[in-house]
């Protein structure tokens, strides 16, 4: 009986967490404008001398309004790329630049989210490593970041290797990390699945082949 609760258990917790997170982004992104559409379909069942279900109506302002915001944003991306609204942007960026204390704020934010998003197939993390971390013997999973500046390599005299070595389960937060080259190994995955490996604390763990890193771009 145990071993049968918990396999249901372990079957309906993704489902149900999934269902959580989906209606809890719907009703968070379809809030601000549901109020407005509720009141226009109202006026509209009275003009027309219909009445509809309140839970009805509800739903059907919420899915107006995703599909609305869904438009918006849409319409927003390609107003963006005008001539005229990319000298606004790029006045704003300056702006948002000179001003101390956001300045640094911004320019960090901007650059990471750039980086992420990038749309010329750069990413902000190229592969997932294993790296002595905090000391030998023990090892912890990261990602090959962007390139070591000349100064770090000059001072250390050796080839070395920038990583990112996130926590777990949260991987928001982290380490940068230089490494030396020789003590840097290549895994066989993706990210999202180290990624996956990692939120999971080991639980999920895909099929993957250790290398030590000899083709990294130094």
């Amino acid at each position: 009986m145990k071993k049968y609760l918990i396999t249901g258990l372990v079957i309906l917790a993704p489902v149900a967490l999934t269902l959580v997170i989906i209606v809890f982004l719907f009703n968070l992104f379809t809030a601000p404008l549901a109020h407005f559409f509720i009141h226009f379909f109202d006026l509209f069942a009275e003009k027309h001398f219909f009445t509809l279900p309140p839970g009805l109506i509800h739903l059907i302002a919420r899915i107006v309004a995703l599909l609305a915001l869904g438009v918006f944003i849409l319409l927003l991306g390609c107003i963006a790329r005008w001539f005229l609204v990319k000298n606004f942007i790029a006045g704003t960026n300056l702006l948002l630049s000179r001003i101390p204390f956001i300045k640094t704020v911004y320019k960090v934010s901007k650059d990471i989210i750039a980086a992420i998003f990038s749309s010329d197939g750069k990413k902000a993390f190229k592969y997932p490593v294993m790296v002595p971390f905090p000391y030998p013997p023990s090892f912890s999973i990261g990602f090959q970041a962007g390139e070591v500046s000349d100064e770090i390599q000059q001072k250390l005299q050796e080839p070395m290797v920038s990583v990112f070595s996130p926590t777990a389960p949260h991987p928001i937060s982290g380490f940068l990390l230089f490494i030396p080259a020789t003590d840097v190994y290549k895994l066989d995955m993706t990210n999202e699945d180290a990624l996956k490996f990692l939120v999971s604390c080991g639980i999920i763990h895909p099929d993957a082949d250790l290398k030590e890193v000899d083709d990294a771009p130094f």
